[in-house]
């Protein structure tokens, strides 16, 4: 066979072709078709554009409600060919097919074209609002962090937060942040300014009020007029002094010159200064606190500091000779301290007339004199005086004396009347009868009285 294919020519390869490829095939004339099956491929080919423009119109729609994102085109598939049939069937007469709005007729050519593999499908890419593409990030040259490019000018951030907006946030939050330093600041100030000795010093003041206003109310008559700032009105008022007795002083009132007593505490000496202690108050009938603190509460001379001085040494004089008389009469007995102050003359003239009539009536043991006012002046009388409870005459028991001693004294006369009566005070180591008088004391008693005991001490002085 070999001797057989020498003869013959080798075939010539086409130029271009690959070597040993298949022959090159040319293409065939497209096949005929059928009157029925270009029906039925127009069919699908419109109803493939109407899909296509039902698309473009859902694609149109999402881009105008999501334009952050750019539109991606979507494309169509092609139909799947349909296979001829085996046999010619006799033509069946369809309905024509639902044309879609924006679809077209196809020509006979694009039919035919699309059968034979030559047509392009067609894209569904649809006109959308122009989308700005997102700043790129750079990598910086150091490595650093990423850094966003800056965004055009009149772009606006996702969410709606424009410049404007987010400037506005900050400046609220500068403010408080402003507001919450500055209330910090004035906290921490006044609570390093207000250390612990301006808090004892408040509570110094504190004490010393109360402590006043619990003595007045308790010491000084109720029959009195008492003139005092506001706050210590109030708290005299809350102990149960008589309100209509109390002259409260203000910025615009003067020299309280009717008032019998005053109580001079830091405001008070603001409105009046010193004069008020020495030209009308020159007397003090007690004090309660110092320095900054001190409460105190002066008798006032309505005529004066100089009057004033006059009435009290001539009172002096009178009391000095009541308690020489006192001395000398057989139903008193007295211990050597009662003595002594009895001829100082530095008992209150109403106790000495007082305790002068109930010896009168039975025989009295004086044991000392005194006064609750703390730092009170030496020139001020001792307004109690107290009494042994054991009856000298040995007739009556200790009870029975106390009850016979309070019924006497409560018959005298107003001006003569102790304030209080108690019993079962100790003083010295042994219960007595306290009999005190109200503050403050008056002076002269023994010159303006019309007592019978009063008269009978003036003729002795």
């Amino acid at each position: 066979m070999a001797d057989e294919n020498l003869g013959r020519e080798l075939p010539q390869r086409a130029p271009g072709a690959a070597r040993g490829g298949p022959p090159v095939r040319t293409q065939s004339s497209p096949p005929v078709l059928s009157e029925e099956l270009r029906q039925r491929m127009r069919a699908a080919v419109i109803a493939e554009r109407s899909g296509a423009a039902a698309t473009e119109q859902d694609a149109a729609s999402d881009a105008e409600t999501t334009s952050s994102e750019p539109v991606r085109p979507v494309r169509s598939e092609p139909p799947a060919r349909s296979e001829p049939p085996a046999r010619s069937e006799p033509p069946v007469r369809s309905e024509p097919p639902v044309r879609s709005v924006n679809a077209d007729p196809p020509a006979e050519d694009e039919v035919t074209q699309w059968l034979g593999g030559t047509a392009k499908p067609r894209s569904t890419i649809t006109s959308s609002p122009e989308v700005e593409p997102r700043p790129e990030v750079k990598p910086p040259a150091d490595g650093g962090p990423r850094v966003p490019a800056p965004s055009p000018a009149g772009s606006t951030r996702p969410g709606g937060r424009s410049p404007a907006r987010l400037a506005g946030r900050l400046m609220i939050v500068v403010l408080v942040i402003g507001v919450l330093a500055v209330a910090t600041v004035m906290y921490f100030g006044r609570s390093t300014a207000d250390g612990p000795a301006d808090a004892a010093a408040r509570r110094a003041v504190a004490a010393a009020r109360g402590a006043a206003a619990t003595w007045v109310a308790r010491q000084v008559s109720p029959d009195v007029k008492v003139s005092c700032d506001p706050a210590m009105c109030a708290a005299l008022r809350a102990r149960g002094f008589p309100p209509g007795e109390l002259l409260v002083l203000r910025p615009t009132s003067e020299v309280p010159a009717s008032s019998a007593v005053v109580i001079e505490t830091p405001d008070v000496l603001s409105l009046f200064g010193s004069s008020l202690a020495n030209a009308w108050a020159p007397a003090v009938l007690a004090s309660f606190g110092a320095g900054p603190s001190l409460v105190t509460v002066r008798v006032i001379a309505p005529s004066g500091a100089a009057a004033y001085q006059t009435r009290l040494s001539a009172d002096l004089a009178d009391r000095r000779a009541a308690g020489a008389a006192l001395l000398d009469d057989p139903q008193i007995s007295v211990t050597p301290r009662a003595s002594r102050q009895l001829t100082a003359g530095a008992v209150d003239s109403r106790l000495l007339l007082a305790l002068a009539a109930l010896a009168g009536h039975q025989p009295i043991s004086i044991v000392q004199f005194g006064n609750h006012g703390p730092g009170a002046s030496r020139s001020v009388p001792l307004r109690y005086a107290d009494l042994d409870e054991r009856d000298r005459g040995r007739r009556l028991s200790s009870a029975a004396y106390v009850r016979a001693v309070r019924a006497y004294l409560s018959t005298l006369d107003a001006t003569l009347r102790p304030a209080s009566t108690m019993a079962g005070v100790p003083a010295d180591g042994q219960a007595v009868l306290r009999v005190e008088f109200a503050a403050p004391s008056p002076l002269g008693v023994f010159a303006t009285s019309s007592n019978p005991l009063a008269t009978r001490f003036r003729s002795r002085s």
